[in-house]
């Protein structure tokens, strides 16, 4: 009987285990890794006019370059991580004082909350009203923050206006300060290219070249919001031979150029990789976040 029963049990059990065993397989292998970088849940986010929030939405454009910095993923795996640059987007209270001077007043704590020590002021915009260009005023608020040391409650300048100034505006100035690491631009800088040396001379290779442009420069001005001032890196410069080849082909390009410079072009200088931007603008429905992820280059090539 015991060899009857055991005769008579289901024939399909170990292929349901063997199913079994696939299934927790596939759960194992398609589980995400500790660590792994969340993705941005969208690139654009709209609102319409009727529930726009001046502050909302300054937060949510923080947040989003906050998240895109986070996301970002690390080019050269051997090369120390650095933090990320920030921006503030602040409130001052700005008056007419004596001999047609304005007195512009910040809360020092804004400048850097959140942020750590190392973060330093590294380009600062006054937008007077909405509609006027970027005052640069970092020169004057970096001498502030030296003369009038880390324990003032707020920083006071005493600029003078620009020339297009007609009337003080009653309120609604802005306060776009940009912030990096000062330890980070240091440790960026000697990790960019330290074997290369242009047989040219210096600045005449491939290398990256940051322009400022505004919104009216590019054309721009009449559906960006914000930032109102660009730092645009671009590659400019020669590619003598073998110098920051990106490929096989660029390095053949290079070698029929010597050989028959009529018929084969030079190598030319070209993003290899690019920083994303986070632009604010105007849409038919009302304000949207949109990242750009190939407006500003990082590292430079020829090809």
């Amino acid at each position: 009987m015991a060899l009857r029963a055991l005769h008579a049990q289901p024939t399909g059990g170990p292929q349901l285990r063997f199913l079994l065993f696939l299934l927790l397989l596939l759960l194992l292998l398609s589980w995400p890794s500790q660590g792994d970088a969340l993705a941005l849940p969208e690139q654009r986010r709209s609102l319409s006019e009727s529930q726009l929030n001046p502050d909302e939405l300054r937060g949510r454009f923080q947040d989003l370059l906050s998240r895109l910095h986070a996301n970002q993923s690390r080019e050269d795996s051997n090369s120390e991580p650095t933090p990320d640059p920030a921006v503030r987007i602040l409130s001052p209270e700005v008056r007419l004082g004596s001999h047609g001077r304005l007195l512009l007043r910040v809360n020092r704590a804004s400048l850097t909350q959140g942020l750590p020590e190392a973060y330093r002021v590294h380009r600062a915009l006054l937008l007077l009203t909405p509609s006027s260009r970027p005052w640069d005023i970092t020169r004057p608020l970096q001498r502030a923050i030296s003369l009038q040391g880390p324990h003032a409650r707020a920083l006071r300048l005493r600029l003078a206006p620009p020339p297009d100034l007609a009337v003080l505006p009653s309120g609604g100035a802005r306060l776009e300060l940009h912030l990096r690491s000062a330890a980070g631009r240091g440790r960026r800088s000697a990790h960019l290219h330290p074997r290369d040396s242009c047989p040219l001379g210096p600045g005449r290779c491939c290398h990256l070249e940051t322009v400022q442009a505004t919104l009216e420069d590019l054309g721009w001005s009449d559906w960006v919001l914000s930032p109102r001032q660009l730092q645009l890196s671009m590659c400019v410069g020669e590619c003598p031979h073998l110098y920051r080849s990106a490929n096989t082909h660029a390095l053949i390009k290079a070698r029929l150029h010597g050989l028959q410079p009529d018929r084969v072009p030079a190598p030319c200088c070209v993003p290899s990789s690019y920083t994303p931007v986070v632009l604010m603008h105007r849409t038919d429905s009302g304000v949207s976040l949109q990242t750009y992820d190939d407006l500003v280059a990082q590292g430079c090539h020829c090809a």
